[in-house]
């Protein structure tokens, strides 16, 4: 079974809007099995929406539509339903009585804009929103089944869970085919080139078993899905071997985070957390906090950008500062120190680094995207070096994770050796 994802609108080409309903729509699509085999964005003209879906049903067991259903000129998927079928548009006047009707009992009455909402191209019917105006499509066609759904996500969602995947679901079954389970590892101080090489083997992107691998902002995910009988049993084998093959780089599954993890640790060790952040200006709190109940282990977050705030509120010695910089394993240690000492926290962790683009810190021995990272605890101190050169926004982003992994991989060891 394969399906092609079709999102509609000149806010997505324009990137005004992200597309997060292509995602969930082909999310769901590959959880039941089938395989999704390319997503298109459409601008809002009739000619390249009708073009799109002509070329996509012969190659497409299911196709599904976002967007463009709405009661603006601009809202043309019924229009292009219609046209790539050869199907002349009917109203439904089941579904005009009831437009009448949400618009009375809020009130109001509708515009004339709003009834072309309620036509469906010959031999189609309406799919009911229960959340909006605009009606969903369902039309099977050359052996194709189209969903046609409103753009809004959550009205987008409940459509797709309501009216699109029983009916994916029963023509899976028909075929032969099978609900695909999946499985995500998420990785930390690998590369995506490191990871794919440890894996070797394993990488397969055809077959009842599948193993990808893709890379994010500070972070690579493995992708494990498998179908048929016996699917959960692979699934297991396959997360074992790739566990084995990476080891302490997989910190969590799906959608658990590195944040969510630590706190865990942290939790579980009934140990407090303070953070002594300077290029990574707080987000490394934010994180943290991000989590419902940090409250019980973070204890406190002292951001020190200048040199004098490393100085005053981190004891960092002058001299440190004067003689090693700012930007250095010396500095980073005493902002862990400082922090753990000043707080009371069990644990302490600190990052200093230079995130440019430029900046009076920066020299050749200093380059933009070095940074040093250091926690400190009851057993001592421990910093690391990295360079990481980006935008200011991807070196933050990189550094809070490297932070985290770092303070997480402290976490466990200290627990081992207990």
């Amino acid at each position: 079974m394969k399906a092609v994802v079709i999102s509609v609108g000149d806010e997505l080409l324009a990137g005004e809007v992200a597309d997060s309903n292509a995602a969930r729509i082909s999310a769901r699509l590959t959880e039941e099995g089938v395989e999704v085999t390319s997503r298109h964005t459409v601008g809002d003209r009739l000619p390249d929406l009708t073009a799109a879906l002509q070329a996509a049903v012969p190659r497409a067991d299911i196709i599904v539509i976002s967007g463009g259903l709405g009661p603006t000129p601009a809202d043309l998927t019924r229009q292009a339903l219609a046209a790539a079928a050869g199907k002349p548009l009917i109203r439904d006047e089941n579904a005009t009585l009831k437009l009448r009707e949400y618009f009375a009992a809020r009130g109001r009455i509708p515009a004339e804009s709003n009834f072309p909402q309620c036509e469906v191209p010959e031999g189609a019917v309406l799919i009911e929103n229960t959340c909006g105006t605009a009606p969903g499509i369902f039309l099977e066609w050359n052996k194709s089944l189209i969903f046609a759904l409103p753009g809004p996500p959550a009205e987008m969602r409940e459509m797709l869970e309501r009216a699109v995947i029983p009916r994916v679901r029963e023509r899976v079954k028909k075929e032969g085919g099978g609900k695909r389970k999946t499985r995500v590892l998420r990785l930390a101080g690998i590369g995506e080139s490191n990871a794919a090489e440890a894996l070797g083997n394993l990488i397969r992107l055809e077959g009842d078993s599948l193993v990808g691998i893709y890379a994010s902002t500070g972070e690579v995910r493995i992708r494990l899905s498998s179908r048929g009988a016996g699917a959960g049993e692979r699934l297991t084998a396959l997360e074992t071997e790739v566990r084995k093959r990476l080891g302490k780089h997989v910190y969590g599954t799906d959608d658990e985070t590195l944040e969510a993890v630590v706190g865990k640790l942290l939790r579980e060790r009934k140990a407090t957390l303070a953070l002594a952040e300077s290029c990574t200006g707080g987000l490394i709190a934010s994180r943290i906090t991000d989590i419902p109940g940090s409250s019980d282990y973070f204890a406190a977050g002292i951001v020190a950008y200048a040199n004098e705030a490393k100085i005053r509120f981190l004891g960092v010695p002058a001299g440190i500062i004067r003689e090693d910089g700012s930007v250095s394993e010396e500095c980073a240690r005493a902002m862990a120190e400082g922090a753990r000492a000043r707080s009371g926290a069990d644990f302490a962790l600190a990052v200093t680094g230079i995130a440019g683009p430029g900046g009076a810190k920066s020299a050749p021995e200093k380059p933009v995207g070095l940074v040093y990272i250091a926690v400190a605890d009851f057993s001592g101190t421990v910093c690391e070096k990295h360079f990481w050169p980006g935008t200011r926004d991807q070196f933050k982003q990189r550094v809070s994770q490297l932070a985290l992994d770092l303070l997480r991989r402290r976490l466990i060891r200290i627990a081992h050796r207990a």
